[in-house]
């Protein structure tokens, strides 16, 4: 005689094939994310679009479509994800522009100089629009977090600028009043926009403003407008040549 079927509760067999799974989303994938720099680079995006404290672990493996283990592989919390993003995009944001500067010709004229500063930040800063919205969050908020990226990152970047200014002033080429605070914000507030505002840049029109060609007009035409208010008069915006 045939053995009868051992039944689970409910009805279903104990062997065999099993009842399909209901619709929702899917497991999560641990081979879907492999590296800690795509890791890392997700989760900037997510501090950038909704800030520290909204920001999860959880939140991140479900944008990722990767398991909890993964992440907590390589950090063991949040604080030391948020620190590491920091490092990995900041990080790269200052080297690039120190290697942009050290492999630019050099130039003759402080304004020159000045104006080719400006077209190198703006272009390299396009490429990492959640910095941007990472540091207004920050620049807001005040504590800890800004602590960190302001001596490791902000503070160290603005030297070059600052001796910059000081010898045009010194040399009478830009306005006595002139001061770094204010040049900073004009650049990353202003001249940064359309990378950290996308989709406000879109509405308004005009080309993609994350094109190549985009960029670097946009990153000229700011240039020369901050140029154009800051300096003596009398002086040359475009001495010494364009960068």
């Amino acid at each position: 005689m045939a053995r009868k079927p051992v039944l689970r509760r409910g009805g279903e067999p104990a062997s065999g094939r099993s009842r399909p799974r209901r619709a929702g989303r899917p497991k999560a994938l641990a081979g879907a994310v492999r590296s800690r720099a795509e890791i890392l680079d997700a989760a900037l995006e997510a501090f950038g679009a909704i800030g520290y404290e909204a920001m999860s672990v959880r939140e991140l493996t479900r944008r990722l479509g990767v398991s909890h283990n993964l992440v907590h592989h390589y950090f063991r919390s949040k604080a030391l994800l948020w620190q590491a993003a920091i490092d990995h995009a900041f990080g790269t944001v200052s080297a690039e522009l120190a290697e942009a500067f050290r492999a630019a010709p050099a130039q003759g004229d402080v304004l020159a100089s000045l104006r080719q500063a400006m077209v190198i930040f703006l272009t390299v800063t396009a490429r990492f629009p959640a910095n941007g919205h990472i540091i207004v969050r920050e620049g807001a908020l005040g504590g800890a977090r800004l602590d960190y990226i302001y001596t490791h990152y902000v503070a160290p970047n603005l030297e070059p600028w600052r001796a910059l200014i000081g010898q045009a002033q010194r040399e009478g080429k830009i306005r006595a009043d002139i001061d770094i605070r204010t040049l900073f914000f004009l650049l990353t507030d202003g001249g940064a926009g359309p990378y950290t505002s996308q989709a406000l840049a879109q509405r308004i029109g005009g080309p993609d403003p994350l094109s190549p060609e985009a960029i670097r007009a946009h990153a000229e035409l700011v240039a020369d407008l901050l140029l154009r208010g800051i300096v003596t008069a009398g002086q040359d915006v475009h001495s010494g040549g364009a960068p």
